[in-house]
């Protein structure tokens, strides 16, 4: 009943204007951020600069497709060079697309099915064009939920490869050892559980057995887990200006998860997440805490090439 009517609402006009415009441009461009080939192109330069490796791209045969969201192009870009050393290191065979980079999904946030639909199939094309085994998803709620669980509905047919979480591909490599690290993290960490990975996704131990490969001072909140709390910018609500006081009533509810912890680190595996973490940390004047994206933490451990 809240599909249909978001998307009666969505074809009536009545959607949240952020949102209507984030799905034009997604559509128009490929991106609801606007964010095109040609900025990735120029992150992978950078990152390549950075590693002295290289990002494959268009790279056909290769078992894992990583897709990235528009946030983690560009806002937290350091995911691609993560993602880059934890790949060499396991040697993992994989590639971007040129095609088919972007994951999130606003089609379904703004609630139409056809919009949706179209963006899932510009994915499915590009895994297909390039015969991948596996497509990753990157550390974003909706971009999972809308490739894992809605696309083959939305699309009318299965998938002839498999979808992933970027932590259940992390967490598979870790129980076969190939994901080593070296070196501890010493700050006191705790972890911050996407609404739409775990609760609805089930993605639940895989984030924290990785944590404990380099944290030594691992804490839950309280709550954690499938009842841990939004941290606020669920549901696309991120995109609607209008609900920037509540954004930051739900927040306090965060906020009283992590009074008393002491923790230095909070670690999540959502971009939006992310972001409405910082700024909800920002307002209530707990800078103090760092917001860190948990691919990117395991990449600050990985053991120097031999």
């Amino acid at each position: 009943m809240i599909r249909r009517s978001r998307e009666a609402m969505a074809a009536s006009g009545h959607a949240p204007e952020g949102l209507k415009m984030a799905t034009t441009r997604a559509i128009e461009i490929g991106s609801p951020m606007g964010v095109t080939i040609d900025t990735l192109k120029a992150q992978i330069k950078h990152t390549e600069k950075d590693t002295g490796m290289t990002v494959p791209l268009d790279v056909e045969g290769a078992e894992y497709l990583m897709l990235l969201s528009s946030a983690e192009i560009a806002q937290f870009n350091e995911i691609i060079g993560a993602v880059t050393e934890i790949f060499d290191r396991a040697g993992v065979s994989w590639t971007l697309s040129s095609t088919a980079f972007e994951a999130t999904n606003s089609g379904i946030q703004i609630g139409s099915a056809d919009l949706a639909a179209e963006l899932v199939q510009r994915i499915v094309d590009g895994a297909e064009r390039l015969g991948v085994r596996t497509v990753i998803s990157p550390e974003c709620g909706h971009a999972y939920t809308a490739l894992r669980w809605e696309g083959p509905n939305l699309i009318g047919r299965s998938y002839p490869f498999e979808v992933k979480h970027i932590l259940e591909v992390l967490d598979e490599l870790r129980a076969e050892g190939r994901l080593q690290t070296s070196g501890r993290e010493s700050a006191r960490v705790t972890f911050h559980d996407p609404c739409q990975l775990v609760r609805r996704g089930g993605v639940v131990q895989q984030p924290r057995s990785l944590l404990n490969m380099v944290a030594d001072d691992f804490v839950e909140m309280p709550d954690a887990g499938v009842m841990n709390w939004c941290c606020g910018g669920g549901g696309g609500v991120s995109a609607n200006e209008r609900a920037n006081p509540l954004r930051a009533q739900v927040f306090s509810r965060k906020k009283k998860q992590l009074d008393g912890m002491q923790v230095e680190k909070l670690v999540t595996a959502c971009s939006n997440c992310r972001n409405m973490l910082e700024e909800g940390l920002e307002e209530n004047h707990m800078e103090d805490i760092e917001v860190v994206g948990l691919t990117e933490l395991l990449a600050e451990y990985l053991p120097e090439r031999t």
